[in-house]
C-alpha cells in the first residue's frame, strides 16, 4: 500500500500571490485531514498553471503563455506524455473566481484550464479518482442578485458540468452559492482557505507597526460597466491615508510595480512594499501589521487571518467574502466619506484577533469534516 497521496493542484505559479495563499492553506487542511484518516500517510503535491494547462505535462512547466499552450496541450495529450494529472491520486481547483457571466463575452464555461484538464484528461480517464473544487468564488458586478443568470443558460450548463463532475465543492462567498443554485446545484460557503496559508508556513501574528493601505484604479480589476468616478475614488483614497497618518506608520501593500507607480501618483510620498510573486514575504509583511484598508480581497484575508482587523473596498462579489470573517466590505462608488470606515476598523484593533481565532477554529473543523468525508 502506497504511503503517500498524490494532490494536483490547478491553480498558479509565480503570477498571483492572493492564489497562493489558497492553495498554502488548501495544503495545510489536506496534510491535516490525511494525518487524521491515515496517520502515517504523506501528501505530495503538483501545482498546474491554469493560465498555461500544458504545465501539467513534465517537462513543460516553463511554458507560460496561454496561446502557446493551446497549441501544445492537445499534441502532448495525444503523444501521452507524463503529466501530473495523470498520475495525481486527487485533483483540486484552488480558490479563484469559478463562476462569472457578463455581457462584454468575459464568461467562466470560456476559462483556459477546464476542458484541456478536466474534461480532457482528468475525466477520461478518471479510475476512482477524486475531484474536488475548493474556495471557489465569483466575480460578478458589486450588487448583483444573480437574476441575470437566467441570460446565460451556457454558462449556468457548465456550472452544472463542473459541479457534478466533483467529489466536494465549497464556496467562499454567498454570491457564488446563488449563482450556483441558479444553476440546480448548491454548496457550502465557507471561508477562503487562505485564512490558514499562516499555519502551513509557521508564521505567527507579531506587534502592530503599521497600517496597511492598497489601491487599485477604480478599486478594483475591474469596472463590468458599473459607473464609478475613477477621481473621487482617488480622493477618498487620500482622505483615507491622511486619516490613518494621523494613526501610525502607513504602508501601501503593492503587488506589483505598476501597482506601486500608481499609488504614488495619487499619494507621492506614501511607503510602499512590494516583493513581487513572493506570497511567503507578503505574508511577513502582513504579520506585522495593526489593521487595513484594502481593494484586493485577499490582502484583506491575510491580514484578517493573524487577527488585524480589515475593510475590504471594492468593485465586485469578490469583496463579499470578506463578510464570512465578520468584516465589512463596501462598492466603492458607495464610499461617500471613507472617516467612518477608517475609525471603524481602527477600533477593532484591540479585539479582533480573539474573534478570527474563534472562526478559524470552526471553520478548521468543518473543512477537515468535509475533506475526511469526501476521500
Amino acid at each position: 500500500m502506497s504511503t503517500s497521496r498524490r494532490a494536483a493542484i490547478i491553480s498558479t505559479l509565480r503570477h498571483n500571490v492572493g492564489d497562493d495563499f489558497v492553495r498554502e492553506g488548501i495544503v495545510g487542511l489536506l496534510q491535516e485531514t490525511l494525518a487524521r484518516k491515515w496517520p502515517g500517510k504523506a501528501l505530495e503535491v503538483d501545482v498546474i498553471h491554469k493560465h498555461s494547462p500544458v504545465t501539467t505535462v513534465y517537462g513543460l512547466e516553463r511554458i507560460r503563455s496561454t496561446r502557446l499552450s493551446r497549441l501544445v496541450e492537445p499534441v502532448a495529450r495525444t503523444l501521452r506524455m507524463p503529466d501530473r494529472i495523470g498520475r495525481a491520486d486527487l485533483l483540486i481547483q484552488s480558490g479563484a473566481p469559478i463562476y462569472w457571466c457578463h455581457e462584454n463575452g468575459s464568461r467562466c464555461e470560456r476559462n483556459e484550464w477546464f476542458d484541456p484538464l478536466v474534461r480532457r484528461r482528468f475525466l477520461t480517464d478518471r479510475r476512482g479518482r477524486k475531484l474536488f473544487n475548493l474556495a471557489g468564488g465569483s466575480c460578478q458586478r458589486y450588487h448583483s442578485d444573480a437574476s441575470e443568470m437566467a441570460r446565460f443558460p451556457d454558462t449556468l450548463a457548465y456550472m452544472a458540468e463542473l459541479f457534478d463532475a466533483c467529489d466536494l465543492t465549497t464556496l467562499r462567498d454567498p454570491h457564488a452559492k446563488r449563482m450556483l443554485q441558479a444553476a440546480g446545484r448548491d454548496a457550502e460557503v465557507l471561508p477562503c482557505s487562505s485564512i490558514y496559508a499562516r499555519d502551513q508556513l509557521c508564521i505567527k501574528p507579531e506587534t502592530g507597526e503599521y497600517i496597511v493601505l492598497n489601491f487599485m484604479e477604480y478599486g478594483g480589476h475591474f469596472t463590468f460597466g458599473q459607473t464609478i468616478d475613477k477621481k473621487r475614488w482617488r480622493d477618498n483614497f487620500r482622505r483615507i491615508h491622511a486619516l490613518t497618518s494621523r494613526m501610525g506608520r502607513v504602508v501601501a501593500a503593492c503587488h506589483s510595480p505598476a501597482e506601486r507607480d500608481l499609488v504614488r501618483e495619487v499619494v507621492p510620498d506614501i511607503e510602499a512594499f512590494i516583493v513581487p510573486d513572493d506570497h511567503v514575504e507578503f505574508m511577513r509583511f502582513y504579520a506585522k501589521a495593526r489593521f487595513g484598508i484594502v481593494n484586493r480581497v485577499h490582502a484583506g484575508f491575510m491580514l484578517a487571518s493573524f487577527g488585524k482587523p480589515v475593510a475590504v473596498i471594492g468593485t465586485d462579489t469578490r469583496a463579499l467574502m470578506i463578510a464570512n470573517l465578520g468584516l465589512p466590505s463596501y462598492f466603492v462608488e458607495d464610499v461617500t466619506d471613507p472617516e467612518p470606515i477608517v475609525e471603524q476598523t481602527a477600533a477593532r484593533e484591540a479585539d479582533y484577533r480573539e474573534e478570527i481565532e474563534h472562526i478559524r477554529t470552526r471553520t478548521r473543523a468543518r473543512y477537515i469534516q468535509l475533506l475526511a468525508e469526501a476521500l
